[in-house]
């Protein structure tokens, strides 16, 4: 059986978190499927400041043993035109040399990737599936990121919707978008829903890593522990996340919070001076994807740190699905994706309006129930719930279904 040749392209690097926590755990899949109808070429920008580990290179070997091609491009960092326009430059030539040699169909990850994908479809006169599309665009003005008016979100905004209705598929991870691109934009693509995917066999409960790793973090087994692994600023809350966890500290004072996070230990403790809570409080510490497991396993209960607005019905938070395959309930701001509705009326998690005094107060006694209950049922009602709604079989079959509607094999 001859192949159909697919460019896979990504404006990320290979070994982002976020690619092998989500995306990747799809193309492993096709990898290791011995009728595998795909042949996979790869495009990845990659930041000189994070080079591959003799790990990592291996598993790039391994890949390439089962079919996989992969090409690198250098991405040039910085929110400017000018370092874009050279991204798009240099993507747009590495896809039309594989044009050239057959490749008529590019999937692409994330509205960003999607936009540049976009482009060189429309010249090269290709085929575009557009994985995990959300309005990148409109998440920077809801975040306050962009001005309204400023060049930025024009073209970037202009550049999602143009990609939406010249795609072939669409993948995302709500109804909301649905609706949305059926019946308020008329795309005459295919939609198929996709919610971000949880690695539900990384992120499973280990009492062996909560025991090690509350030993190595001076955590009591008895201490209340919330937590949050992420970033603080542009799509993210920054000290209202600091704020919120004073509030709850002072109506229960055993609670400790638990932050893994990319920033400093300088940047986060400044965002908690400024709540006016002490270091003694909190933990502040780092991972990589390869040990990041072990951090949930110390927790009890976990914060999706999101600000409300419109268009963030159309998210698909990846920590949520993790959270719950790792049996954790979580906290999270009203309208946020389909999330929050599971956290109400499957009661895995609390939902507030906002970060802000009034509402964190009023949530605490619903969190301190689940602080409270048995940790063994809860982590298991948490599984089935996280399996259920952003398990990988699943969703592995929705994602082969919308490859195979790009290929015109539905």
């Amino acid at each position: 059986m001859k192949k159909k040749k697919v460019i896979i392209f990504l404006y990320n690097r290979l070994f982002d978190p976020l690619i092998q926590s989500n995306f990747w755990l799809y193309m492993n899949n096709f990898l290791d499927d011995p009728d595998n109808p795909y042949q996979f070429q790869l495009i990845t920008y990659e930041d000189k400041r994070f080079p591959l580990t003799v790990a990592q290179q291996q598993l790039v070997e391994l890949w390439k043993s089962k079919g996989l091609r992969w090409k690198k491009l250098n991405w040039h960092p910085g929110q400017g035109m000018i370092n874009k326009a050279k991204d798009i430059i240099s993507g747009f030539f590495a896809v039309a040399g594989l044009r050239f040699n057959g490749y008529r169909h590019i999937t692409t990850l994330a509205s960003v990737a999607g936009s540049f994908g976009y482009l060189y479809a429309v010249f090269l006169r290709m085929k575009l599936f557009l994985y995990q599309y959300e309005p990148h665009s409109e998440y920077a003005i809801d975040n306050k990121m962009w001005p309204a008016g400023s060049k930025q979100y024009k073209i970037s905004h202009y550049l999602e919707r143009k990609s939406a209705h010249f795609a072939t598929v669409i993948a995302s991870g709500t109804r909301f978008m649905e609706e949305r691109l059926k019946q308020e934009w008329k795309v005459k693509g295919e939609f198929v829903k996709i919610s971000t995917v949880a690695n539900q066999d990384k992120f499973t409960f280990s009492q062996k890593d909560r025991d090690e790793m509350r030993e190595k973090l001076g955590l009591t087994k008895d201490q209340w522990v919330l937590f949050y692994p992420g970033k603080f600023g542009d799509l993210y809350y920054r000290e209202e996340t600091a704020f919120m966890y004073k509030w709850l500290r002072e109506l229960e004072p055993k609670l400790h919070f638990l932050i893994v996070t990319p920033h400093t230990d300088e940047e986060v403790k400044a965002l908690f001076d400024k709540a006016e809570v002490s270091p003694d409080y909190y933990t502040i510490t780092h991972s990589g994807y390869e040990d990041i497991h072990k951090y949930f396993a110390a927790a009890d209960f976990a914060v999706i740190a999101v600000p409300p607005g419109p268009s963030k019905k159309f998210i698909s938070n990846i920590k949520v699905g993790e959270y719950l395959c790792a049996g954790l309930p979580f906290l999270i701001t009203r309208g946020i994706s389909e999330d929050y509705w599971y956290a109400e009326n499957k009661n895995v998690g609390v939902v507030v309006d906002d970060f802000k005094e009034e509402y964190v107060k009023k949530a605490w006694p619903l969190m301190k129930e689940y602080f409270e209950m048995d940790k063994d049922k809860l982590r298991k009602y948490c599984r089935e719930v996280g399996i259920d709604y952003r398990g990988f079989d699943k969703l592995n079959t929705q994602f082969r279904l919308a490859m195979s509607i790009l290929v015109g094999k539905k």
